[in-house]
This record gives C-alpha cells, structure tokens and sequence, in this order.
C-alpha cells in the first residue's frame, strides 16, 4: 500500500516508516501539497498522513482533494494537542493520530481507517448468540468473525487486528475477563475497544469488567438497536465522536490537568473548575454526565459539592468520583453517606481513572436505561425481565396459570372522530387522556399491559392484604369514569368511554420468539371475553361478569344486564353494571 506523509520534519517521516516499510508499505514524503500533487495520479496512495496546518493549502480543502479521486484516499491528521482532534473532526478526516505516538497507534490507525469494511470479532460460546447477533453487525455493515471461547478470540484478534472485540464473560478455555486483559496487556491490541455483552449485570461485575479493560459493558438479553449503537460508538476507532460531559474539579492545576488530558484522549468532552463555588455554577450551566471532583479544596470542599448538588433537583442525578488522599474506613463511610458515586485515592494512574469513569458512567447509562424502559414494558414484564437476568436464564420460555381480573377500556367512536384530527392532534389528545387514566389504573395495583390505539389493557393480580382482584379492578373502572368530567371540562372533543372487566382463569408468561422479540403478557378466553364485555357495554359505564359479580359481594350496587350476547359466545350471557362500591371499612 502507498501511503504519503505531508511534513517538513524528518521525524515524523521517521515515525511513519518505522512500523509500516517492514510490512511492505511504501511511504512518500513531501513538504507540500503542490509537490504531492504533481505526483498524486503516479503514486495512487491509500492514505495520507497529514499535519493540522499545510504550508500551501487550507485542511478542509486537501481533504476535498483527496477524498474526490477515483480512489478516495484515507486522511489521517497528526497533531500535537488534544485539542487537534476536534480539527480533524471538524474536516472529516478519516483518524487522527497524536504526537508522540507508538508503532502500535500507527497500524491501528492506518488499518482502522482503510479497511473496506470495519471488522468485528464477536466471541461466544452459544451458537444462538452468534446466529442472532452476527445478522444484526452484518446488516449494519461490519465484517464480523466468530470465536467459540475466549482463547481463539484473542489468536483471532492478533492475525486480523480487529476493529473491535465484543465477547461474552462466562465461556471455556479464557473468559471475558481474560480476552479483555490479554489485549489489553499487548502494545499490538491494546487500542482495540473492548465491549463485554453478558447476563452477568450486577454492579460488581461492571467493576470487574472496567478493571479488566473493557470499553463498554451491556447486559443481556440486548435490544439491537442498543448494540448498534455501542458498537458504532466503539468502532469510530480513534477518531471517537463527542461522548459525554465530565467536568473535572481539583483546586490544583497539575492534577486538574492530569485528570482531564486522560479523559480528553479516551473522547470526552472536558470542562474543569478549580473549586466546589466554581464547579456548582459550571454543573447548572453545562449539565455534565459525570463530576470528578477533588475531596480537599479552599470554598467549597468535594464533600460540600455533593451536598449542594444533591439538594439541587436538576442536578441530584450526576455521579461524582472523590479523589482524596485519605483512605480510612470513615472517610470511605463518609463520602458514601454524602452521595459520592465511588472514589479514587491519590496517587493513581491514569488507566485506573479511565477505568473508574467509564464504569461509573456505564452503571448510570444501565441506571437510566432501566428508568427509561420502564416506562415502554408493563411492570410485569420488567420484574420478569429482572427474574430473567438475576438466574442467569434469559432464554427460558416461562408461564404459569392464575386467576384474574382483567380491564379493558375504550372510548366510543373515536375511530369516525380521529379522521378529523391532524396525527399531532390525535397524539396529543391521547397522551392527555392517558396521562388521567393510567395513574388512576396504578392506584389500584393493576398493571398496564398494553395500549391498543385509545384502548387500555390492565391486568390485576391477587395481592396479601389487599383487596381482591375483581375488588380493586371494579374500583378503578368507577375512578376513571369520574375522571372524564375533569378531563373533558373546557375541552371541545369530549369523550365517552366504557370499559369490561372479566375475572378467571388465564396463562400468564412469555409469549414471542425465543431470541428476538417476546411479549410478556395475558392469554385464554377470560382475556377474549373482557374485551366482549367491554364491547357490549354502555357508554360511560362499568360492564363485569358474572365471576366478576360473585366476587364484589354486597359491597357493589349493580343492575343486571340479561341476555347480554357476546361476540363468538353462543349462549347470551348476564352482565351486570356497577353503579357504585362502598368503602372497605363498611364491611
């Protein structure tokens, strides 16, 4: 491969054909582009070592130049400060490259940056996780090479040089541990990210996996989207995208600085503050992912920052590291008590600090995931989820039969009534309705399934000391239909909803693909039949079944419905209305 270095000085020229003329590339030098390009058609290089300031042309349009040939050739920009790759980023260049570097920084880069196609080895011992996972990079555009345990990933990674190494934690011969230290522990591999993909997702296993050097750490089972995009982040290789804000607050300037340059060179954007005053004010300003803050410092100490930004409800979410010098069990205590996410004692090395911050960070990304989920599964799948994830068997299929009651709830006409509304209208008006009907369902211990359009689906479970299910599912339906004249005041489009409640028998578990996409949810007749009831009944009203009936005793004021012919059920039926529940205590 044809490779030219740009560069008046001898020792960068030196430092380029050091690691790459062995390997049979030829590396041209010149002082400037006018020179290159009088040589450029000849030459046909593969890539160009370029420095952030030419003697003869802008940066931005060398880059156009050599990027609009027949045979587009890979820009690298070399520079001198941390601050030089925001440069490179800002032409587009291909990988940066900071002076001084190491041989091993020179393959990476340059394999990294021509490569057709980024390369993924992906090291599993299942044959299903590798069925499921290679389809996802591959469509994505990776080279992807298989490994079976962790030992063949490491030989892997040292003949092709990947660019990046996902693997699994628990497998024979080596574990993910292990292939993370052994490239790690390799001038040759030390540069390849490292993403560890495991059931194994407590906090002390992420610490194990940062200490060992890994990049980036997700717990399975792994929503695809979520590995696009890690490992899309990871991949950027040298030249990484902006990542998350940390600032760095240390009323000395050489360790301000020490902390700061180790994080800038791994991708984050830095923000410093010299004291605890200093740093508050920055934190409300710029809203920073992580605070790593120094525990001794005149105004304000680390442990007062913590204090203050705990009381603040815009900022009592960001983790702080302490750095200290003070190592005793009672401080430790201490700084756990104010609110510090974890600490470092000084002295430390750089790689230590990396380590601590990518695992902080990547516990909060985990934190604020769960959070966010959260709110897109029902609160059954979660706990299953969660049972899933703590056995370590997330592919078992799990279902068992219980008794219920199930609600459904939907509002009369509103498909003819949507047609007059924009889709930013219908959204808006459904989220507002929402917003009323769902705290109303959670009042009452249901859980939310699903939504169907306008419709709601709840699911309400046998509790100890609570009311019964059809109690408190009857309950709710009489809460929410009170809720529609609050809702509806002052509104143009008034609504009118009915809802069906039916208790028995169901089977309640995992349904959907094994490895893919599964549903966690309710099936058998008594879900069919809640949603008839809620079909037959009469607007703004409450409609139970006889099951449902039996159990609401003489608490509830009824009407009976006789004959009420459901959907797909032979036999009329008798339906009852609930009009009204007494309190518990009139028992």
């Amino acid at each position: 491969m044809n490779i030219v270095v740009i560069s008046d000085e001898p020792v960068l020229v030196t430092l380029a054909r050091r690691p790459l003329e062995p390997l049979g590339h030829e590396v041209h030098s010149f002082a400037s582009i006018g020179e290159l390009e009088k040589k450029l058609d000849k030459i046909a290089p593969r890539a160009a070592l370029l420095p952030r300031r030419l003697p003869d042309r802008s940066l931005a349009d060398t880059v156009a130049l050599l990027r609009n040939r027949a045979e587009p050739v890979a820009v690298i920009i070399v520079g001198v400060a941390t601050a030089d790759r925001n440069i490179a980023r800002d032409v587009d260049a291909d990988g940066f490259l900071q002076v001084p570097f190491s041989d091993a920084q020179v393959l990476d880069v340059l394999g990294a940056t021509t490569r057709a196609k980024k390369l993924i080895i992906l090291a599993d011992d299942s044959p299903l996780i590798h069925r499921h996972t290679v389809p996802i990079l591959e469509d994505d555009g990776y080279d992807v090479i298989s490994a079976n345990d962790g030992a063949e990933a490491v030989e892997l990674a040292k003949l092709h040089k990947p660019d990046l190494v996902i693997t699994d934690v628990e497998m024979p011969k080596l574990d993910g541990y292990g292939v993370c230290k052994a490239l790690k522990g390799d001038p040759a591999s030390a540069h390849v990210p490292v993403l560890i993909c495991s059931t194994l997702g407590e906090a002390a296993d992420l610490e194990r996996g940062f200490d060992a050097g890994a990049d980036d750490y997700l717990v399975k089972p792994v929503i695809p989207e979520e590995l696009s995009t890690r490992v899309r982040a990871l991949v950027q290789g040298t030249l990484p995208g902006a990542r998350e804000r940390v600032l760095v607050v240390d009323d000395s300037p050489a360790q301000r600085h020490y902390v700061a340059d180790c994080l800038a060179r791994q991708g984050f954007d830095v923000a410093t503050a010299e004291d605890g005053k200093v740093a508050l004010k920055k934190a409300q300003a710029v809203k920073p992912a992580l605070i790593v803050s120094d525990y001794e410092m005149p105004n304000m100490t680390g442990f007062e920052l913590v204090h203050a930004l705990r009381r603040d409800p815009e900022l009592r979410q960001i983790p702080v590291i302490m750095l200290t010098a003070r190592d005793s069990r009672r401080d430790m205590a201490q700084m756990r008590a104010a609110g510090a996410s974890a600490y470092l004692v000084k002295p430390f090395s750089q790689d230590k600090c990396i380590a601590l911050v990518e695992r902080t960070l990547a516990e909060r990304r985990l934190i604020a995931y769960k959070e966010a989920s959260a709110l897109f599964i029902s609160e059954g799948a979660r706990e299953a989820a969660e049972e899933r994830a703590s056995s370590g068997d997330s592919l078992a299929f799990r279902a068992d039969e219980r008794t219920v009651s199930v609600m459904f709830s939907d509002l009369v006409g509103f498909t003819p009534m949507s047609s007059t509304l924009t889709p930013v209208q219908l959204i808006s008006l459904l989220n507002d309705y929402f917003d009323v009907m769902c705290p109303i369902v959670k009042q009452f211990a249901g859980d939310i399934d699903k939504f169907i359009g306008d419709a709601i689906m709840a699911i309400f479970e046998e509790e100890r000391g609570r009311e019964s299910s059809a109690m408190r599912a009857s309950r709710a339906a009489l809460a929410m239909q009170a809720a529609m004249a609050g809702f509806n005041a002052a509104r143009t489009i008034q609504l009118v909803m009915r809802i069906g409640i039916n208790t028995g028998p169901v089977v309640r578990g995992d349904l959907g693909s094994r490895v893919f996409r599964r549903d966690y949810t309710v099936i058998g007749d008594t879900v069919n039949q809640a949603n008839r009831y809620e079909a037959r009944c009469p607007p703004g009203e409450v409609l139970v079944s006889a099951s449902t009936r039996a159990v609401l005793g003489e608490l509830a004021q009824v009407r009976e419905v006789a004959g009420t012919q459901l959907k797909g059920v032979a036999a009329p039926v008798t339906a009852y209305v609930v009009e009204s529940i007494a309190p518990e205590e009139e028992l």
